[in-house]
């Protein structure tokens, strides 16, 4: 009897956190501040909140895209704490979500379960008849789409492949997407459109 009661209790509690939470919708007001993981973001629950970021000279930070130099913030329970932004997963301002990559912090252009973004990418082109500096070949600088998967957090590229991985999730449309030839599953066109099936069929939910 107690077992059919735990399950009961457990039951209604899961429906009851389903109901508390919101599909996302543009404008949706997301809470400012750092993500130190994806658990954060997906709790809309920064665990730096904007308003605590301090610079340098000690002054408040309005705008994490143009800070230069070292941040720090306050905790209510213990000294200023210096942050470090390699272990900052993310960070959201005025309602836009950016992400850490190797080359900075990237704006979500499409959100959903499934997210759309362009990153810088670095790399050095090698040639062994180049001389001088740098020896031997020149740094790139490339943008590069990807997508973000909100259930695993895994970056995949924004290609016929990735799309094909993410799709996993939702078995009709993966079957759809492996029907079409693979000119078309390559195509910009294709890749957009099973991108937003996705979300509307899988939808990115937040806490009310």
């Amino acid at each position: 009897m107690r077992v059919l009661v735990c399950a009961f209790i457990l039951l209604a509690s899961e429906r009851m956190q389903a109901q508390e939470r919101a599909d996302y919708f543009a404008g949706m007001d997301l809470h400012d501040g750092l993500y130190l993981d994806l658990q954060d973001f997906r709790n809309n629950a920064p665990a730096i909140p904007l308003a605590r970021v301090r610079d340098a000279q000690g002054l408040p930070v309005s705008d994490l895209r143009r800070v230069s130099g070292k941040l720090f913030w306050i905790p209510d329970t213990s000294a200023q704490q210096q942050i470090d932004l390699r272990s900052v997963w993310g960070f959201c301002q005025n309602d836009v979500v950016y992400i850490g990559a190797e080359t900075g912090f990237f704006r979500i252009g499409l959100m959903g379960m499934l997210c759309h973004l362009v990153v810088e990418q670095t790399y050095r082109d090698w040639d062994p008849y180049m001389y001088g500096y740098p020896m031997g070949g020149v740094t790139r600088t490339v943008l590069v789409q990807q997508l973000l998967d909100m259930r695993t957090g895994g970056i995949l590229p924004f290609n016929a492949s990735g799309m094909d991985e993410a799709l996993q999730h939702d078995r009709v449309l993966s079957e759809e997407f492996r029907a079409l030839s693979k000119k078309q599953r390559n195509s910009t066109e294709a890749l957009f459109r099973f991108l937003r099936l996705y979300n509307d069929r899988n939808p990115l939910t937040f806490p009310q």
